[in-house]
């Protein structure tokens, strides 16, 4: 059967179904943010290309610029409501080989994501804090009819932040997380452990991992990995209409080393290039199970990746930078 010519992409995205991105938007981070303190950010990403296991189907470089924007909290009491704006533009392209060996066809698209949040968070208790909240986002590439209920994906979120110890910078964050649309499961547990004392930052979650050390106070050294997946909804011809196609599927894990440079007013550039380890793709029925179509892997690419983030120093660091020097 040809694979190859039922993966044109056309028309919008339901949602990214990135664990990533849910765990560190309850902490109030973005998922493609170099660390869980990182509140403002632009991003530019790229991933080199390949060639589909099942054919001869390249697929183009993929860019991404990612924008995340933190709106004024408001503010209830002991209850603190935080607000939030995404935007996201990506490109994504394949090339198909013509029947008779005359050439190839290019099919490409440019999406547009834009993603609207609000968190609450209220202590409860000594060293405990109660995070929840909704987001909502959708993704189109503006030349196809908009379905509401295709395009748009809702994310809820109930969780629990404990400190460990007296001392700050030791913590774990748990609870439940919510999809709608959803692939295997309408809920899904989650959890992370995070560490910032002394000179190192560890963030420890599902499905994401950050290990850095510090080098002074303007240079962090270290390695960022993590598994992100992203459904979308397509427009097949009438190779994947047949198979009973209406979503593709991409799952990746990466890891790159990274770099970060403080580069005053607590303005960061990171820097980091490495491996997509995994890269597949699945095709899926309208009610989103996996037609189990085999040789739709890609195998490891290139990955690269530059930040610059807003990380506001804590309450306390900026107290000790303010005492004149004794």
């Amino acid at each position: 059967m040809e694979i190859r010519r039922a993966v044109r992409l056309r028309c919008g995205d339901p949602g990214r179904w990135s664990w990533v991105a849910v765990l560190l938007a309850l902490l109030g981070a973005p998922a493609l943010a170099q660390t869980q303190a990182d509140r403002l950010y632009v991003g530019y990403s790229i991933s080199s290309g390949g060639t589909l296991d099942a054919g001869r189907t390249r697929l183009d470089e993929r860019r991404q610029l990612d924008l995340r924007l933190p709106l004024p909290p408001i503010v209830l009491g002991r209850t603190y409501l935080l607000p939030s704006l995404g935007y996201e533009t990506r490109w994504l392209g394949v090339e198909l080989p013509r029947p008779g060996g005359a050439g190839e066809d290019e099919v490409g698209r440019r999406f547009h994501r834009i993603q609207l949040g609000l968190t609450l968070i209220r202590p409860v208790a000594p060293r405990w804090l109660f995070i929840a909240g909704v987001m909502g986002s959708t993704r189109t590439d503006f030349q196809s009819s908009f379905d509401m209920g295709l395009d748009t994906s809702w994310v809820a979120f109930a969780m629990a932040n404990h400190q460990l110890g007296d001392e700050p910078g030791l913590s774990l964050t748990f609870g439940l997380v919510a999809l709608w649309p959803f692939d295997a499961l309408p809920v899904i547990p989650m959890a992370s452990l995070n560490y910032r004392r002394g000179p190192y930052v560890l963030e420890v979650g599902l499905p994401r991992l950050t290990l850095l050390r510090k080098l002074g106070e303007t240079v962090e050294l270290g390695v960022v990995g993590g598994f992100e997946q992203q459904v979308l909804h397509t427009r097949f011809d009438s190779v994947g209409q047949d198979l009973g196609a209406h979503y593709v599927r991409e799952s990746v894990v990466r890891v790159a080393p990274t770099v970060n440079v403080h580069l005053g007013r607590d303005l960061w550039l990171s820097s980091a290039v490495g491996l997509t380890l995994i890269n597949d793709f699945a095709l899926l029925d309208r009610q989103r199970d996996n037609l189990n179509i085999p040789g739709l892997g890609a195998g490891p690419t290139p990955y690269a990746r530059v930040v610059l983030g807003w990380r506001p120093s804590p309450p306390q660091a900026k107290a000790r930078a303010s005492r004149p020097a004794p």
